[in-house]
C-alpha cells in the first residue's frame, strides 16, 4: 500500500476533530487589540473541563491563601491573561486530539509540543517578539505529524523506524516514506483550518527556516532545537536538530545571554505539564 499523497492527506483532513471554539476565538484575538476578558470568560464558561483545569491550576497557585478561588474572574486575576490563555490553548488541543492510533502516544507527543511552546515564548520575551503568537505557534508546530499519524499510521511506523534504526532525522525518513515530511502536512493542515498565515509559515519552517523571511519562523526553528537540548519532551532517542546560525541570528539571540533563563524555562515546563496532567 502507498503513501497517501499530500492531497489525499488533505481529504482525510476531515478525520481530526475540527480546532475547538475557544482555540479559534484565541487565536483571532491574539490579533485583536478590542480583544476583551469578558468574552474569553464566556468561552471559558461554556466549557467546563477547560473551566475544571483553570480551577484546579489556580487553586495550586493559591496554597498558601486562605479563600479557594471559585470563579474565572477569580482566575485571571490571581494567574494574569497571559497564563490563562496559555492553559486554555494547551487543554483544548490536548484533549481535543488525544489520539490513540498505533505507534502514537499522544501524552509524548503535547509533551514535545508544550516544550516548544514554552521555549518560543521564553525566546520571544528576551527578543521582543509577541510571547502568546510565539506560545501558540510552537504548540502547534507538530500537527502536520498528527495529520500523518490520523491518516496512514503504518506509513508513520515505518518513518519511525527508519528515523531510530538508521539514526537519520525524521523529515528525511518521512520525506523517503510519504514523499513529503510533517511541516509540509502542517502547512496543508494550517490553511484547510484557516490559521494564520505567519502560524502557518512556522509550522512550514520549524526544521528548516532559512528559505523564510519571518521572525516566528526563526523563534519556532530555534524552540525546537532548545527544546530538544534540555529534553523537555523526555523523547526516546533524542537527537538535537542542527540548528541554523541565520536563524538565531536574525532574531538577535545571544546565547550568552539567554542561557541563564534555561532553568526557568525546565521550571515553566514543569508547572504546565503538571498543570495538564502530562
Amino acid at each position: 500500500m502507498t503513501a497517501p499523497s499530500l492531497d489525499q492527506l488533505l481529504d482525510r483532513a476531515d478525520a481530526l476533530p475540527s480546532l475547538p471554539e475557544v482555540v479559534t476565538y484565541l487565536i483571532r484575538a491574539l490579533r485583536d487589540d478590542n480583544a476583551d476578558l469578558e468574552t474569553l470568560a464566556h468561552h471559558i464558561n461554556v466549557d467546563p473541563a477547560i473551566a475544571a483545569r483553570l480551577l484546579a491550576a489556580a487553586n495550586s497557585a493559591s496554597s498558601g491563601l486562605s479563600k479557594r478561588v471559585r470563579s474565572a474572574a477569580q482566575v485571571f486575576l490571581l494567574l494574569g491573561a497571559d497564563r490563562v490563555i496559555n492553559i486554555i490553548l494547551a487543554s483544548s488541543l490536548i484533549y481535543c486530539y488525544d489520539e490513540h492510533t498505533s505507534g502514537f502516544i499522544a501524552p509524548l507527543f503535547w509533551r514535545h509540543s508544550l516544550g516548544v511552546a514554552i521555549c518560543a515564548q521564553a525566546l520571544a520575551e528576551q527578543t521582543g517578539i509577541d510571547p502568546e503568537l510565539a506560545f501558540i505557534s510552537g504548540l502547534l508546530h507538530d500537527i502536520g505529524r498528527l495529520l500523518m499519524y490520523t491518516a496512514s499510521p503504518c506509513h508513520v511506523l515505518k518513518a519511525l523506524d527508519r528515523c531510530h534504526h538508521d539514526d537519520v532525522p525524521l523529515i528525511v525518513a518521512e520525506r523517503e516514506v510519504f514523499g513529503y515530511d510533517h511541516c509540509q502536512s502542517g502547512r496543508v493542515l494550517a490553511n484547510a483550518w484557516n490559521l494564520p498565515s505567519d502560524i502557518e509559515d512556522a509550522i512550514a519552517a520549524h526544521h528548516e527556516p532559512d528559505g523564510f523571511d519571518s521572525e516566528i519562523c526563526d523563534l519556532v526553528h530555534v524552540s525546537e532545537c532548545l527544546s530538544h537540548a534540555l529534553d523537555l519532551g523526555e523523547i526516546a532517542n533524542n537527537r538535537v536538530p542542527d540548528i541554523s546560525e541565520l536563524a538565531c541570528a536574525r532574531i538577535g539571540l545571544s546565547w550568552q545571554k539567554f542561557s541563564p533563563r534555561f532553568a526557568e524555562i525546565e521550571a515553566r515546563f514543569d508547572d504546565f505539564r503538571f498543570t495538564l496532567g502530562l
